[in-house]
């Protein structure tokens, strides 16, 4: 696999689960917790690629990406705000009257 279709593979992992925890509980199965009977030990398993039924992607690499189609997310919405005319509602600063 290419590091396009690595990125890709992340960023639809990413913004298929809200937090890294759900995507590793999504990769335990009902007989890992039957044996391993500790969900703490499942999740350092599936994160280590010793278990799991996917892709192994590391806790910084979902947070990274997570965090950079917040941005540009964010970046989108304020985009169409100015396209439409919707005043910035961010604080402004104040100024000194004289």
């Amino acid at each position: 696999m290419d590091q396009e279709e690595g990125s890709t593979t992340v960023d639809n992992i990413v913004t298929q689960f809200n937090t890294y925890e759900d995507f590793l509980d999504s990769q335990i199965t009902t007989l890992d917790m039957y044996y391993l009977e500790d969900e703490g030990l499942a999740r350092q398993l599936v994160e280590l690629g010793y278990r799991g039924t996917g892709e192994v992607v590391k806790r910084e690499d979902f947070e990274a990406r997570k965090a950079a189609i917040e941005i540009a997310r964010l970046a989108e919405r304020t985009q169409k705000n100015i396209d439409n005319g919707v005043p910035d509602m961010a604080p402004k600063s104040f100024t000194r009257v004289q």
